[in-house]
Order: C-alpha cells, then sequence, then structure tokens
C-alpha cells in the first residue's frame, strides 16, 4: 500500500490537533486517538503538576505496558488451545487405534469359535465312529456264539440220527427225508449269510468312503487355517505400514505449518517495520513545529520545573512500584487461574479415556462370555440330536447286521488310530496357535496404551516447562520495567542540572515519545490482529 491509499484524519489530542495518516479506518483511528486522550486526562488529574511532555511520555508508557500484559496473556492462551488441541488429538487417535484392535479381535474370535465348532463336529464323528465299531465287535461275537451253538446243535442232530436209525430201522427214509430238508434249510441258512456278507461289504466300503471324506475335510480345515493365519499376518503388516506412515504425514504436516507460520511472521514484521518507517516520517515532520513551541514553553517553565521536580519524581516511582506490584499479582493470578483450569481439563480428558477404556473391556468380556455360553448350548444341541441319530442308526444295524470279518475290524481299528493321531496334532497345534494370537493381541494393546500413556506425560511436562518459561520472562520483563524506570529518573536529574543537556533530552524525550507512540500503535495493531484470528478460530465461530 502507497502513500495515496492510506486515510488521513485529524484528531484532537490533550488539546493539540494533529494529522494522522495510517491505512486502517477513520473509526479506528479516532477510538485510537480518543483512547490516548482519556490516557493523558486522567494522567493530568491525578498529577496536576506535570507538563504535556511528561503526561505523554506516562500514557506511552502505560499504554505499552498495557499491550505487553495482553500480548503475553494472548500467546498463553494460544499456547493452551494448541496444547488442548493436540492432547485431543491424540485421544481421538488412541480410540481409533483401540476400535481397530477391538474388531480386529472380534473377527478373531469369530474364526477361532467356528474352528471350535469343525473341531467339536469331527470329535462327535470320532466317537460315533468307535461307538459303531464297538457294536460291530459285539455284533461279529453274538454270530460266533450263534455259529457255534449251530455246530453242537448239528452234533447232537447226527447222534440222534444214528440212535434213530440203531432203534428204528423202519423210519429210516422219514428221517432221511427229514434230514435232507433239514440240508436244505441249511443251504438256504448259508445263502442267507452269504447275502449278509456281500451287505456288509458294501457298507465297509461305504464307511471307507466317509473315513476319506473326513480325512479330506480335516486338510481343507488345516488349510484354511494356514490361509487365515497368512491373512492376519499381513493384515498386522498393514496397520504397521499405516500406522508409520500417518506419523510421517503428521510429521511433515507439522514442519509445514511451522515453517508457514515463520514465512508469515517474517512477512508481517517486514510490513510493521515499513509501516513504522513512514509514520515516524510523518510524525517526525508534525513534532517539528511542537518542539519550538514546546522549547519556548519550557524556559518560562524551568524554574518551576526545577522546584516540582523531586517531588513528582516520587510521586511517579511510587505510583510506577504500586502499579508494578498490582500488574504482577493480577497476571501471578490469572497464570494460576489458567494453570488449574488446564490441570482440571487434562484430569477430565485422563479419566473420560480411563473409562471409556473399562467399558470397552467389559463390553468386550461380556461378548466373549455370551458368545461361550452360545457356543455349549449348541454343543448341547448338537450332541443331543446325535445321541438321537446314533440310537436310531444302533436299531437299524442291529436288525441288518449279523456278521463282519476280521480284516474290516484291523482297517477300522488303524483308521480310528490315525484319526485320533491326526486330531491330537490339529488340536494341539490349533490351540498353540490361538494362544499366540490372543498374545499378539494383548501385547499389541499394551504398547499403544503404553505409548500414548507416554505422550500425555509428556504433554503435561512440556507444559509445565512452558509455564515455567513465562513466570521467568514475567520476572525478567518486571526487572526491565524497574530498570528502565531508574534510568529515566536518573535521566530526568541531569536534564535539571544544565539548560544545554535538559534541551538534549527533551529533544530525545520527544524522540523516544514518537518511537513509544509508533510502537504502542504497532502492537495495538498487532494485538486486534491476535484477537480478530482467535476469534476466527475459536471453536464457537
Amino acid at each position: 500500500m502507497n502513500a495515496e491509499d492510506k486515510t488521513r484524519i485529524t484528531v484532537d489530542i490533550y488539546g493539540h490537533q494533529y494529522k494522522l495518516k495510517a491505512s486502517t479506518s477513520t473509526n479506528y483511528m479516532k477510538r485510537v486517538a480518543e483512547y490516548v486522550n482519556d490516557q493523558m486526562f486522567r494522567i493530568a488529574k491525578g498529577y496536576p503538576r506535570l507538563d504535556s511532555q511528561k503526561i505523554a511520555v506516562l500514557a506511552a508508557v502505560n499504554m505499552a505496558d498495557e499491550c505487553f500484559r495482553m500480548n503475553e496473556i494472548m500467546e498463553e492462551l494460544t499456547k493452551t488451545q494448541k496444547n488442548q488441541e493436540a492432547t485431543k488429538a491424540a485421544y481421538d487417535k488412541l480410540i481409533v487405534n483401540f476400535n481397530e484392535l477391538k474388531q480386529e479381535y472380534e473377527q478373531q474370535q469369530t474364526s477361532i469359535t467356528e474352528q471350535n465348532a469343525k473341531l467339536v463336529q469331527s470329535n462327535q464323528a470320532q466317537e460315533q465312529m468307535k461307538q459303531e465299531v464297538q457294536k460291530a465287535k459285539q455284533e461279529q461275537e453274538q454270530l460266533r456264539q450263534q455259529l457255534q451253538q449251530a455246530k453242537q446243535q448239528q452234533e447232537q442232530d447226527k447222534q440222534q440220527e444214528e440212535q434213530v436209525k440203531q432203534q428204528q430201522e423202519q423210519k429210516a427214509k422219514q428221517q432221511q427225508e427229514q434230514a435232507k430238508q433239514q440240508q436244505e434249510q441249511v443251504k438256504q441258512q448259508l445263502e442267507q449269510v452269504k447275502q449278509q456278507l456281500e451287505q456288509e461289504k458294501r457298507q465297509q466300503i461305504q464307511v471307507r468312503q466317509q473315513l476319506d471324506q473326513e480325512k479330506q475335510q480335516h486338510q481343507q480345515t488345516k488349510q484354511q487355517f494356514e490361509q487365515e493365519k497368512q491373512q492376519k499376518a499381513h493384515q498386522l503388516q498393514k496397520l504397521n505400514e499405516q500406522h508409520r506412515v500417518e506419523k510421517q504425514s503428521l510429521s511433515e504436516i507439522h514442519l509445514q505449518d511451522k515453517e508457514m507460520l515463520n514465512q508469515q511472521y517474517q512477512q508481517d514484521k517486514v510490513t510493521l517495520m515499513q509501516q513504522h518507517l513512514q509514520d515516524k516520517e510523518i510524525i517526525n515532520m508534525q513534532h517539528q513545529e511542537e518542539i519550538i513551541k514546546l522549547s519556548n514553553q519550557h524556559l518560562a517553565e524551568k524554574e518551576i520545573l526545577v522546584n516540582q521536580h523531586q517531588e513528582e519524581l516520587e510521586n511517579i516511582t511510587n505510583q510506577h512500584q504500586t502499579e508494578l506490584e498490582t500488574i504482577t499479582s493480577q497476571h501471578q493470578t490469572e497464570l494460576e487461574t489458567i494453570t488449574n483450569q488446564h490441570q482440571t481439563e487434562l484430569e477430565t480428558i485422563k479419566n473420560q479415556q480411563q473409562a471409556r477404556i473399562d467399558t470397552i473391556t467389559n463390553q468386550l468380556q461380556e461378548k466373549i462370555n455370551t458368545v461361550s455360553n452360545q457356543l455349549q448350548e449348541k454343543i448341547n444341541v448338537i450332541t443331543n440330536q446325535h445321541q438321537e441319530e446314533i440310537e436310531t442308526l444302533t436299531a437299524a444295524h442291529q436288525e441288518e447286521i449279523e456278521t463282519l470279518t476280521a480284516l474290516y475290524q484291523d482297517e477300522a481299528e488303524a483308521k480310528i488310530l490315525r484319526f485320533e493321531q491326526d486330531k491330537g496334532n490339529l488340536v494341539g497345534e490349533f490351540q498353540e496357535r490361538q494362544t499366540n494370537i490372543i498374545q499378539q493381541l494383548e501385547d499389541q494393546k499394551s504398547i499403544i496404551i503404553t505409548q500414548y500413556q507416554a505422550q500425555i506425560d509428556a504433554l503435561l511436562e512440556q507444559q509445565q516447562l512452558e509455564r515455567r518459561a513465562l513466570s521467568q520472562h514475567f520476572e525478567e520483563e518486571k526487572e526491565r520495567i524497574l530498570a528502565q524506570a531508574r534510568r529515566e529518573k536518573e535521566e530526568l536529574m541531569h536534564q535539571s542540572l544544565n539548560d544545554e543537556a535538559q534541551q538534549k533530552e527533551l529533544q530525545n524525550i520527544k524522540e523516544e515519545y514518537k518511537e513509544l507512540r509508533e510502537e504502542y500503535a504497532k502492537l495495538q495493531n498487532e494485538y486486534n490482529e491476535w484477537i480478530e484470528l482467535v476469534e476466527t478460530d475459536s471453536p464457537g465461530r
């Protein structure tokens, strides 16, 4: 913005007309002039013996002090808001990670439940096979006993036949006919036995096919478990990579924001310096005439100032000390209030986070118990159904099966033994993998909670360090203001010693007054910009 684009206005400050030129609105410039005018009249009312030059210097000092204090308060509020936003962001990220782990844990629990159901079915099928083999053994023993009884009965028939031949020769023909009939019956029985053996062989083939199917299902279950294991490993690797990318992205965003703020600060600084130099030239031209008038007035007021100077210096020193103590007390109270509020907010956030973690943990435990109970009920229902089916099949087989060969028994026992071994290996491997997966989830959960707890502790420690730094800065600023007041007192005392030195000091005071006024305007603009920025960025907007 060049000089032609600036606004020109004439204002009245402490009875004098001043022409001002700035890039802001006329209302704003009028309000600034009214504020300076009120400050000077308030000081003149409290210290009626002071001249306009000293009143202007004191007004500039007071306004600069107010500006510095407001800047410190705004900086502290900005830092507090940023820390709260960082804490909230870390907490939100923790909740997202916890929900992801919770979802993954539920998926793994579902997979584990399905595998358990398959194992239960396999156990039930194996138990059913054992029962069928045991029944087959019992039926085979019964058939052996029946054959033995048939042999004994045949021997008895032969003995009776010999006795009949010896005792009754006449009935030989009848007995021969009876024997032939019995032989026919025996042949029919043997034919039936052969048919039953054929039927048992077909059943044996079916049992073998069923065992092969069970073996294939077992192999498929094993392959499915391996695939699920690979999927879980891939998901874990993907989560780790995503976490690393998010962390790197946040770091880059932080660096970019920091660089952008630094560039903006440098640009604002250069702009304000240029504006400061332009305003300084204008004020120098305006005050050159005032210096001549003030020099003439100074010659007339010199003797009065010499008598009043010591008393005024003491009053100003006492007042300045009182104001500094009041400002220090107010600032300390504000710092303590802000610190307590921030600590309370952090405790509240921490308690809410712990309560949410406990609630989620309890919900997970309740879901696990519910699923376990439902699974047990399903197992009981399936067991009862299988028991009824076994009883039905047992009754049917009892009517149909009469004999089994030794080969079938040996093969069935060998297959059962192999199936038992495969089952034991599968159950052991599955339980071991299940334990490893659960342990990995618990370890990941503990690591994540520990990391975010460490981040929260680091944020708390950083805030403590910032508070101590603010307190130290306030003490240093206080010492600087006191030292400046002492220097001004000494300069005023030297001013009263000789006219030439006093004239030079007057000129210096005029220049310092101009600089303080320009600095105040600059600080006031920065303060207004910060107020607008805070109001724009506040959550209520």
